[in-house]
């Protein structure tokens, strides 16, 4: 694959970062910087916000080379802990390509669920940063709600991503549970799931629950069905714009989150020689063995032979098998027979030309 997977990230990661920053400085113009920073030689509130954000923006390295591996090895603790009943912990021989889609596709879930979690900060950062009353443009009014979820979810960030690094380690490394062959013997689907994405299933599930209801309160409900609630008029334009809008941004939000993630994941993939040997001494340590796919898809096909639907079929077939054996028998012996007939009835015949003659002899002497 090389550097070029790189490139679509990247792109994407420029491309949102600059949209996201000329969205702050624009809902922003004319307020006041903050208070504890406004002896600095800062403008304005935006660009408050956007040096935060350039500070803030290496500590999720930081954070990656300190915890990553850490808790990753905490989590696979707990899993080896929480399924040795039933489970066996193995470390699976998996293919090494992984390029720009798949790197995309890892932002999505810690992107929906820093969107998701933002809404417990929204109210505070709002009012920390903006006041009460907010003295908004009215030609910028419609941005204001979606500058503050971007900041709210860039906040929650750090959060998804100390949950969700883990699992990128556990699945780079391949370390996997299946169920052990006598739990097979039950009524059930044969399981095998890799560690890392048990748990992103987890956080993934509340994402996609999260999410939706979120940005329902956010650019739904608080800006338009309360207000007509209360009494305020609408008129058709003013609610198709707002729907139109909160669509949009619905749509368009988890964009800007992701493309501050990219850097993160890609320096996952620079780190993961380092990472994936440590977390593969550890799951040798715990009892783990090397498997290829195949195998593990032969002990599944060997093991559902102890299922007793399939027990049922093999008989049925068995029986199948015994009937044409058997009919198979009757008709080889109905054949000799049928042949042992034929051959003795010529014997039959020269017995009775032979008596023939015998006959005419004796009247000829008489």
């Amino acid at each position: 694959m090389g550097a070029r997977r790189f490139a679509g990230p990247s792109l994407m990661f420029i491309l949102g970062t600059l949209v996201m920053i000329q969205m702050i400085l624009t809902i922003t113009q004319g307020m006041p910087s903050i208070a504890f920073i406004s002896d600095t030689l800062s403008l304005n509130l935006g660009t408050d916000v956007i040096a935060i954000m350039a500070i803030a923006f290496p500590i999720l390295f930081l954070e990656y080379y300190l915890f990553a591996v850490p808790i990753a090895v905490v989590l696979l603790l707990g899993t080896k802990i929480i399924k040795s009943n039933r489970y066996e912990l193995n470390i699976m021989n998996i293919g090494r390509n992984f390029g720009a889609p798949q790197l995309v596709r890892r932002a999505a879930a810690p992107a929906l669920f820093a969107v998701a979690t933002a809404y417990l900060f929204r109210k505070p950062l709002q009012v920390f940063l903006f006041g009460i009353n907010p003295d908004i443009a009215p030609e910028f009014a419609s941005l204001f709600p979606v500058v503050v979820s971007i900041m709210s979810a860039l906040l929650a960030v750090p959060i998804a991503l100390l949950l969700f690094m883990p699992t990128w380690v556990l699945n780079d490394a391949g370390v996997v549970t299946h169920l052990k062959s006598d739990n097979l013997r039950l009524r059930q689907c044969p399981d095998t799931q890799g560690v890392g994405r048990w748990i992103a299933n987890m956080l993934g599930g509340y994402a996609l629950l999260a999410f939706p209801i979120t940005m329902f309160l956010n650019h739904f409900y608080e800006p338009l069905i309360l207000p007509i609630i209360e009494g305020m008029v609408f008129t058709p334009e003013q609610v198709i714009f707002q729907v139109t809008t909160g669509a949009l941004w619905t749509l368009g939000l988890p964009f800007f989150v992701m493309a501050f993630i990219l850097p993160i994941i890609m320096f996952n993939e620079a780190m993961q020689t380092r990472s994936t040997v440590r977390i593969l001494k550890l799951a040798r340590r715990l009892g783990a063995k090397i498997v290829r796919k195949e195998q593990i898809q032969e002990i599944k096909r060997l093991s559902s032979a102890y299922d007793e639907e399939q027990k049922a079929t093999v008989s049925l077939y068995a029986q199948a098998g015994n009937q044409q054996i058997v009919s198979t028998q009757k008709s080889i012996k109905s054949k000799s027979k049928t042949k042992s007939t034929t051959e003795s009835s010529p014997k039959k015949q020269k017995t009775t030309t032979k008596q023939k003659k015998n006959i005419k002899s004796k009247k000829s002497k008489k």
